[in-house]
């Protein structure tokens, strides 16, 4: 009994630190231990046991040190008795964003009979209780205020870089590897995988591969969009043969596709695509907040191949297929009423004013966006090609039916079939015309339509008149 009453007065402690890389602070393990080692001298308790966190966020996540010291020794009924927990400050005990989570894991400890010590405070006084916690609860919030601001401000700086056409952080697709750059922007060096630059004014981009990973690449592009096979069959071919495969794993559906929506290969760099910092639960971020940055490195796959893929696997979707089918079919119906009236009002029969609308060059595509931006493919019919311009009628894929007019020439469809327009390019505003620009598009059709055929022009000449 004697000595059992001289164990549990005998002062016992396990020490905890961590040391956030990204913080750069001077406090460093080294540091931290010297003063808690220090204080423990000096008020006579015994460490019997250290954890640390090294390099690690001051948020829970990741944090195996904390973790284990609440698992193996707070919340454990067998482990050694002690006394406290010492800490060199509230942020080494961590900087959580909500303040009342340092608090819970504080109480969690008092639970069990053990006191959180801050060494660069000291011992609490017994008369000073209430300023001691008011110390405490704004010190939790400075803590998680600064990992605010510092996770704002490697934000920032990952967007300029990211609109310079740089990577920001993390690993190559694919296919692709990293190539350093020195600070005139010169090629130094590949850098191998877990190898990062370490001078700050120092950039890293994508690069391509150049191996057979990069050739299956290719395959899957070449399979996809000028061989028209499915996914399926892609799958199916490229594991029977020696293509390389995909992270040391066989090739899937999903693999497949997820290689062939992947902007990088076209040479385009994509940041902010979700939100996710501080830990939190991450979202997908609206596009008007994304960072893109088109032609940033060299590419594996040519834009238009990219965007004939993306289009495809669009279409592929059969509630996409049913959706835009449905849509096109209402814009007609409604663009048809719209110039037929119009026609009607101008003194034309019914059954004139359908036999015009039938032969004018109006073509519809719906707005894909299960891209970066916004995709528009639009289909030209062989009797369009005779007139000397197009008017296309993009609509959007969300049932609202939002219209957008452009204005092609006819010449642009003279060696494909269709055209691949990208939402908010120059070449997206360079086509596109006002809505009420359309009467006099309209006009100038059924003018074009009139004199391309002599019997038309001969029968219908009365038109011209009344327009």
């Amino acid at each position: 009994m004697i000595f059992e009453e001289s164990f549990q007065k005998k002062k016992t402690a396990i020490a905890y630190y961590r040391h956030s890389a990204e913080d750069k602070q001077e406090n460093s393990i080294k540091i931290q231990q010297g003063h808690i080692e220090d204080f423990a001298y000096k008020h006579k308790i015994e460490i019997i046991h250290q954890e640390l966190d090294e390099g690690k966020s001051g948020l829970l996540a990741k944090r195996p040190g904390f973790e284990r010291m609440f698992k193996d020794w707070i919340e454990n009924p067998t482990a050694p008795y002690f006394n406290y927990i010492l800490v060199y400050d509230v942020s080494r005990w961590g900087r959580f964003q909500n303040p009342d989570q340092s608090g819970y894991y504080e109480y969690l400890c008092t639970k069990h009979g053990k006191e959180v010590i801050y060494v660069s405070r000291g011992f609490t006084e017994p008369t000073n209780q209430l300023i001691s916690s008011l110390e405490t609860s704004i010190q939790r919030y400075m803590a998680a205020e600064y990992s605010r601001q510092l996770s704002e401000k490697v934000f920032h700086g990952c967007v300029k870089i990211s609109q310079q056409g740089f990577s920001s952080g993390g690993s190559a697709p694919y296919g692709m590897t990293r190539q350093l750059l020195d600070v005139n922007k010169n090629p130094v060096r590949i850098l191998k995988k877990g190898e990062y630059k370490q001078i700050a004014n120092e950039r890293v981009i994508f690069t391509p591969l150049n191996d057979s990973s990069t050739d299956t690449v290719k395959i899957i592009f070449q399979l996809y969009v000028h061989e028209k096979r499915s996914i399926v069959q892609i799958v199916e071919r490229i594991n029977r043969t020696d293509f390389c495969i995909a992270n040391g794993e066989k090739w899937s559906r999903s693999k497949v596709i997820k290689i062939l929506r992947n902007e990088v290969y076209a040479g385009t760099r994509i940041y902010n695509k979700t939100w996710g910092r501080l830990k939190q639960k991450s979202y997908r971020n609206p596009k008007s907040l994304w960072v893109i940055k088109p032609n940033a490195f060299d590419f594996i796959i040519n834009s238009k191949d990219f965007e004939a893929a993306q289009e495809r696997l669009y279409w592929n979707i059969s509630r996409n297929w049913r959706k835009g089918i449905n849509s096109i079919r209402k814009i007609k119906n409604i663009t048809k009423n719209d110039i037929t009236n119009w026609l009607l009002n101008k003194g034309l029969d019914e059954i004139l004013c359908n036999k015009i609308f039938n032969e004018l060059p109006i073509i519809y595509g719906v707005k894909n966006n299960t891209n970066d931006y916004g995709n528009l493919c639009f289909l030209i019919k062989e009797k369009h090609r005779r007139f000397k311009n197009v008017l296309a009628i993009g609509i959007d894929d969300d049932f609202n039916l939002r219209q957008d007019y452009f204005l092609f020439d006819a010449e642009e469809f003279k060696n494909s079939n269709y055209i691949n327009l990208q939402d908010n390019t120059s070449a997206f505003f360079d086509k596109k015309i006002d809505q009420e620009n359309i009467e006099e598009v309209i006009r100038n059709f059924i003018q074009q339509y009139i004199s391309l055929d002599r019997y038309v022009k001969t029968k219908y000449a009365f038109i011209l008149k009344l327009l």
